[in-house]
């Protein structure tokens, strides 16, 4: 415990020191925000909420995929490319700790991000703030957070070159934003891309959970099926992940 501690505390310090990271995670959603909710602004979903009250949780999957694909991948895959994991084997530290305080550290400063946004929106454009189901929010946070973090282990899994995976993840960071409803809503699509966006974009279920809950739409049992598919398909991409290291063990 020490050990994760003292990891996830020197983390941090070098996620401050990466101003070009930081600048994206806290900006780019703020930004989005600004520019959107300008431009959508009296558009309606279904007669209903205005779409500038649903930007912020479109916007909070963007900080969690740039958080833990970008961020975290990138930096576990220096730490593994580098030698690093193995220089902290031989300390007597394990490669699940030291993955695990990288990660916890990229996890606060999804939050500190996430709190930023809610903020910045509810004092520019009065976006109210659905405090009874901040629990039920908490709860889809974490499903992302599974879903990405699966992606993830398997992209680290399969790539071995730091700069590769630099490019892979920018290229898939910008599909699930821009082709996965985060960006402009699911229902401004043609239907040939929004079913597209419902096969092959499953973070456009974790978006329905955080619109739905945002609004204030029942709680997360009442969105079962988008769960269970987040769930599946990250427990899909982790079997596929631990298939392409045993792979590579295999082959060495």
């Amino acid at each position: 415990m020490d050990n994760l501690i003292a990891l996830s505390g020197y983390q941090i310090k070098l996620l401050m020191r990466n101003a070009k990271s930081l600048i994206l995670g806290f900006s780019l959603p703020i930004a989005m925000f600004f520019i959107f909710s300008n431009l959508l602004d009296g558009y309606r979903v279904g007669g209903g909420m205005s779409l500038t009250e649903l930007l912020v949780p479109a916007y909070i999957p963007i900080i969690i995929v740039n958080g833990v694909l970008v961020i975290y991948g990138q930096t576990f895959m220096l730490y593994k490319e580098q030698g690093n994991l193995l220089k902290f084997k031989l300390l007597g530290i394990s490669g699940l700790t030291v993955s695990s305080g990288l990660y916890i550290a990229t996890f606060l400063f999804q939050i500190a991000a996430s709190v930023l946004l809610v903020g910045f929106a509810a004092v520019v454009k009065q976006v109210e703030i659905p405090y009874a189901s901040l629990p039920n929010l908490a709860a889809a946070f974490l499903l992302i957070n599974l879903y990405q973090f699966a992606l993830t282990y398997f992209l680290t899994s399969l790539i071995h070159k730091s700069v590769t995976y630099q490019g892979v993840s920018q290229l898939i960071f910008y599909f699930q934003i821009f082709l996965g409803g985060l960006t402009f809503p699911p229902e401004m699509f043609p239907n040939f891309l929004r079913e597209f966006v419902y096969i092959f974009n499953p973070i456009v279920y974790g978006l329905e959970m955080m619109r739905g809950l945002w609004s204030g739409n029942g709680n997360l049992l009442d969105y079962g099926k988008e769960a269970i598919i987040l769930i599946g398909v990250s427990m899909a991409f982790v079997a596929a992940g631990i298939g392409v290291q045993r792979k590579s063990r295999g082959l060495k």
